[in-house]
């Protein structure tokens, strides 16, 4: 099995429960107040560690108290830290956000250390090799994701972008990933048209990003599901309804972590797809992102 190394964001998510979200200028009582792990590059190597690989990650916090409290909390989820470099001048990077009763999030990022990631700390922390996988958020430079997609593929790895957020991306750094990560809304925004509202637009979509230079393309649905595509197809991979969904924040991470985990371990697209997509939907169970992933199944080595 190869290994995920996740290069990407670390944040101290600040999280209020509210009834409804407010409307602009409305001031509302939460419920709870919680502090935990989060930031898309900490879920995803914390997902991908429940989902039974050796996950690293890649990163920057703050010399804060946060700072100190996520680096563990993170060994705590089984990642390794020992990349995950401490600048004692900034504050580790914070998310706000706001969880209604129906399991809808909001979230304000302040990336704080984040935005020092830097491609040149990955090439000297991390000696990658042809099995390993490595994963890209929007959460960090898009000059340092570019750097680290020459990395990787220098040293024959696959890479994994989750263009989250959006950010512009040159032609040819797009086509040298292996496989974009996309919800509906991201998926318009890159190829500049409106956003897929069924699954059988999503695959239209997917075939176009394909056209693009990548060799696999996810796109994720929210309630219905995502849609896939690459060279041996296309498919849409209903969603799973496990139980009542109690928090929606980080499943996506969820699905991208597994996702990686199951192509370190051998797996087909299609089959890694289908891997996260059950990640994705056991993580709503519970509330909090990386907070979630306790049920994760690992994943089974392909055959």
């Amino acid at each position: 099995m190869g290994r995920v190394i996740v290069v990407g964001s670390i944040n101290q998510d600040i999280t209020v429960t509210v009834e409804r979200f407010p409307a602009p200028g409305e001031t509302l009582a939460g419920t709870s107040t919680s502090y935990r792990l989060g930031g898309k590059g900490a879920n995803q190597a914390a997902a991908a560690a429940h989902g039974g690989a050796e996950a690293l990650l890649v990163g920057r916090v703050g010399g804060d108290a946060a700072g100190i409290t996520l680096r563990e909390d993170l060994r705590s989820h089984g990642v390794d830290v020992s990349a995950l470099r401490t600048d004692e001048e900034i504050t580790t990077g914070i998310a706000f956000i706001t969880v209604s009763a129906a399991g809808e999030n909001t979230i304000i990022l302040d990336a704080g250390a984040n935005a020092r990631v830097t491609g040149a700390q990955a090439a000297e922390a991390i000696d990658a090799g042809a099995d390993d996988v490595i994963v890209l958020q929007g959460e960090i430079p898009a000059a340092t994701n570019e750097e680290i997609i020459e990395w990787a593929h220098r040293a024959g790895a696959r890479v994994v972008l989750n263009l989250a957020p959006v950010y512009p991306i040159a032609p040819d750094a797009l086509a040298s990933v292996d496989v974009l990560v996309v919800n509906e809304t991201e998926c318009g925004l890159v190829l500049g048209s409106p956003a897929p509202s069924t699954p059988e637009e999503a695959i239209t979509a997917a075939a176009a990003l394909r056209e693009r230079g990548i060799e696999g393309v996810l796109v994720t649905l929210g309630a219905a599901g995502a849609v896939w595509a690459c060279a041996e197809g296309s498919g849409h991979v209903p969603a799973i309804d496990l139980g009542p969904v109690v928090d929606t924040t980080g499943a996506g991470d969820a699905s991208v972590g597994v996702l990686a985990a199951a192509l370190a371990a051998g797996h087909g697209f299609a089959s890694a797809v289908a891997e996260g997509m059950r990640a994705g939907s056991t993580a709503v169970l519970a509330a909090g992102a990386a907070a979630s992933y306790a049920a994760i199944a690992p994943v089974s080595p392909a055959s």
